[in-house]
């Protein structure tokens, strides 16, 4: 019936926008803080993936394994910052660019030769059950994971309009030197910035790699995930729900309505078509902040 195939198109595009949400958010969070686009934002995913399933490997409770995994990716976002990003304070936005870029191919490379590129399950630890919505079936993992990243998105966007440190650190973004003559800690910013999307990488993975078979390939959903950061615009953080929503469910209507006829490409082209769209008609998204110059 076409109702059950709505409500299964909308349970599916509302799953999958909350995981590219997940990833968009940090994206947004270090861009906001310091101006600077991590390319390797779903690196940091696949990071957190594998250092919480080798935790698990260990025979960890799951929960402290993922306590252990965000403290790791926490310091390792201060790491990035300390010995890869400090020595480029109040450059160009291109040299910090470049130097994310690098940061992918490192740990890209890191994560084939630590983990190889076998896929491996992602133990259930948000559970197995699946519960009945009329005819549909939906995984209590996916309900639980998609509130788990609505709830973060929500505490992050209160953060960074509410509190003197979010406020500081938004500053960074504007100029590094204007926000240093204020008395703004740039380094700090760009640190902490680095250390929260680190935690936000192993909740994206907590949240949604449940029961999932997992490969060090799980990082290019960082390339989906760009179209979202784009729609809800680079400094919105609050946005990212909606943008995560509006491309999960147009990839999900055109799995189901137009990869019958297209050979599957078209759910696959829906959200790189959106990106394209946003950048020709309106650049700085939804809710991203309009930059006008005065001469």
């Amino acid at each position: 019936m076409l109702w059950e195939t709505l409500l299964r198109v909308l349970v599916s595009g509302i799953a999958n926008g909350a995981i590219y949400a997940s990833v968009a958010v940090g994206f947004s969070i270090i861009y906001r803080s310091g101006k600077v686009f991590n390319i390797a934002q779903g690196e940091m995913l696949m990071l957190a993936t594998f250092m919480a399933m080798t935790f698990f490997g260990m025979g960890m409770n799951h929960w402290v394994a993922l306590a252990l995994t965000a403290t790791a990716m926490g310091l390792l976002g201060l790491g990035v910052e300390r010995f890869v990003l400090r020595p480029l304070v109040g450059q160009s936005e291109m040299a910090l660019f470049m130097a994310t870029l690098g940061l992918l191919l490192v740990l890209n490379g890191l994560g084939v030769i630590m983990f190889g590129t076998e896929p491996r399950l992602f133990p259930d630890v948000l559970g197995t059950e699946r519960w009945l919505v009329g005819t549909v079936s939906i995984k209590q993992s996916a309900v639980l994971g998609t509130a788990l990243v609505a709830g973060s998105v929500a505490g992050l966007a209160w953060f960074f309009r509410s509190t003197r440190t979010g406020l500081f650190m938004t500053a960074v973004a504007e100029s590094h030197q204007i926000a240093r003559s204020l008395g703004v800690n740039v380094q700090r910013s760009i640190g902490l910035s680095w250390a929260i999307a680190g935690v936000v990488a192993t909740i994206s993975a907590a949240a949604f790699m449940s029961g999932r078979s997992v490969s060090p390939e799980i990082a290019s959903i960082a390339f989906v995930a760009l179209p979202v950061v784009l729609l809800s615009g680079l400094e919105s953080i609050g946005g990212v729900m909606l943008g995560g929503i509006i491309v999960g469910v147009g990839q999900s209507m055109a799995a189901a309505w137009l990869d019958p006829y297209t050979e599957g490409g078209a759910s696959l082209l829906f959200p790189f078509a959106l990106m394209m769209l946003i950048l020709l008609f309106r650049p700085q998204g939804l809710f991203g902040w309009k930059r006008v110059e005065r001469i």
